[in-house]
């Protein structure tokens, strides 16, 4: 395997971006034969879930181009912010505080199951810092009010948003965009008809979009929203890409110039959003179900639903070849669940004011 982006590769120019080498390239490309038994369709996984041995998923990809930006700027801290169980703050703590900064976030309830308990146990056991906030509404105040304090304390903090989903973040799927499509060009898997993938913050399909594009391969992407409609919206996805061509075009002119088009390819499904955010759905514990006899790995809050959503298309026969981004990291994590027995009480209880004690 690889380390050296594609990216670089392909646009050389973008070799002055910066970049920390965190993920194991390519990931593979495979069937899922029970699944597509079962539905008569061709479905397919991209598993990004190994793209790291210390923890994979999407979040790892992103965070190649955020810590190098980090780096660069002298950051001595990632300051960052999600919901209780998420993937992304257990990303930026893992690989973060390997890379040498120091971690912070902030957390916003959501219905308490294994899977978020366990995510919380494995951010304490990697050495991230967690402050508890009542509303993800008040993730810009309490994010620039914990900056200042940090800042005012001597440290160099490094902003970075929900879910990574910046410009600089979607570089991690342009990337993943560009490898995909010499998979498919490679004949490792055929040309698929339509690519699903959870969105939560928008970086993924966001990325994808303009990697494929930028190959010339124009598959339509369906973007299956997790998150409320405020923050994951088909605006949210096209102002992405568009920020993101603009700096791919900055740093390199050969880029091709995508930002319209790409846009054009992803859609929103609001099909499996249900009851709210990490609410119980029963279509997503069905695809759950089914992904774990096929060997894949899925949760209930993100990449069960968009698996859910895939299935839907593949039993409605409306198209032949399916592929599935496969997010969630698959990596053990027990190492690190054993210094941690139990999620610390503050997080069933009513929070104290952040506001108060930064101010104190």
């Amino acid at each position: 395997m690889s380390r050296e982006p594609l990216l670089f590769e392909r646009f050389p120019r973008l070799g002055a971006l910066p970049h920390r080498p965190l993920v194991d390239r390519p990931t593979p490309v495979e069937e899922m034969p029970r699944l597509s038994a079962m539905t008569g369709a061709e479905i397919y996984v991209k598993r990004d879930d190994l793209s790291s041995k210390a923890y994979g998923g999407n979040k790892t990809r992103k965070l190649e181009w955020l810590l190098g930006e980090a780096g660069a700027a002298g950051a001595d801290i990632l300051l960052t912010a999600g919901a209780y169980g998420s993937n992304h703050v257990l990303a930026t703590s893992i690989h973060g505080m390997a890379e040498g900064f120091g971690v912070h976030a902030l957390l916003t309830p959501q219905p308490i199951t294994r899977h978020v308990e366990e995510n919380l146990r494995a951010d304490l056991a990697a050495g991230a810092t967690l402050e508890r906030i009542p509303s993800a509404a008040l993730f810009p105040a309490a994010l620039a009010l914990y900056e200042k304090k940090l800042r005012r304390d001597g440290f160099r903090p490094y902003r970075i948003p929900h879910g990574g989903s910046s410009p600089v973040g979607v570089l991690g799927y342009v990337e993943a965009g560009l490898e995909l499509g010499l998979q498919i060009e490679c004949g490792e898997i055929p040309e698929p008809d339509r690519i699903f993938v959870a969105f939560g913050s928008g970086g993924t399909a966001a990325g994808l979009a303009l990697g494929l594009g930028a190959l010339g391969i124009v598959t339509p992407i369906e973007a299956v929203r997790v998150t409320p409609r405020v923050v994951a919206n088909t605006k949210t996805i096209s102002t992405l890409i568009r920020k993101t061509a603009r700096l791919l075009r900055a740093a390199d002119p050969a880029f091709p110039d995508l930002g319209r088009a790409a846009a054009t390819r992803v859609h929103v499904n609001d099909g499996e959003f249900g009851d709210g955010y990490g609410t119980r759905s029963e279509a997503a514990e069905r695809a759950r179900e089914l992904a774990y006899a096929d060997g894949i790995r899925t949760e209930g809050t993100y990449t069960a639903r968009a698996l859910a959503a895939l299935i839907k298309r593949a039993e409605s026969r409306m198209e032949r070849r399916l592929l599935f981004i496969s997010t969630l990291n698959s990596r053990d994590l027990s190492h690190l669940l054993v210094k941690v027995p139990v999620a610390p009480a503050i997080f069933t209880e009513p929070p104290r004011s952040l506001f108060q004690r930064l101010r104190g």
